[in-house]
C-alpha cells in the first residue's frame, strides 16, 4: 500500500479538495466515511463549510498554516479483486486511528479511476474543536502511520501482500 500526503494552505482548498474527493464519476461501488462533521445527505459546499469551521479554532493562526491534509492509499491493481468495501472501511480507520483520531476527516473510496482501488481521506489541519495543529514530523509519519498501517493491512488481511511496500530496504553494497 502506498501512502501519499499533500498539504494545503489557503482556505479555497476546502471547496475543490472536497469536491475532488466526491467527484460523483468516482462514487459507483463505493463509500463515504466521515468523522465529526454533522448530518446525513450534506452537499459538498457544507462538508466545506464544516471543515472551514473547525479551522476557526485554531491556537496559533499563522498566515501558511496547513489547512487540510489528503492522504491517499493506494493499492496495486492485482489486488483490487481483494478490496471490498468492508475491507477498505476497516484499514480506512485503522489509519485515521493511527494518523489523527481527533481531527475531521472525510474518507472515499475510488474503484474506477485508473487501474487501481485508492482511498481519498482528507483530514482537516486542526483537532476537532481543540484547535491543536495535526502536524507531524516526516520521521513520526513514518514511524507511527506509515509502518504500522502497513503492518495492520499485512496481518489482517494476507491477500493483499502484493501491494506491500518495504519501507527499510536493504543498501546494495558496490
Amino acid at each position: 500500500m502506498i501512502i501519499k500526503s499533500k498539504s494545503y494552505k489557503h482556505n479555497k482548498a476546502f471547496k475543490t479538495v472536497v469536491d475532488y474527493a466526491l467527484r460523483e464519476a468516482e462514487q459507483d461501488d463505493s463509500f463515504v466515511l466521515t468523522r465529526f462533521i454533522k448530518g446525513k445527505g450534506l452537499s459538498n459546499e457544507e462538508i466545506s463549510n464544516q471543515l472551514l469551521e473547525n479551522e476557526q479554532y485554531r491556537v496559533n493562526p499563522r498566515k501558511n498554516n496547513v489547512k487540510l491534509y489528503m492522504e491517499i492509499l493506494s493499492f496495486k491493481s492485482e489486488n483490487s479483486k481483494d478490496l471490498d468495501n468492508t475491507k477498505l472501511k476497516k484499514i480506512a480507520r485503522k489509519y485515521l486511528s493511527l494518523r489523527s483520531p481527533l481531527s475531521v476527516a472525510l474518507v472515499t473510496a475510488h474503484k474506477k479511476e485508473k487501474d487501481h482501488v485508492h482511498l481519498h481521506i482528507l483530514l482537516s489541519g486542526t483537532e476537532y474543536k481543540t484547535g491543536k495543529s495535526v502536524r507531524i514530523s516526516r520521521d513520526d509519519f513514518k514511524h507511527k502511520v506509515k509502518i504500522p498501517a502497513e503492518q495492520y493491512v499485512h496481518k489482517q488481511f494476507p491477500e493483499l501482500e502484493i501491494s506491500a511496500i518495504n519501507h527499510n530496504p536493504s543498501k546494495k553494497k558496490f
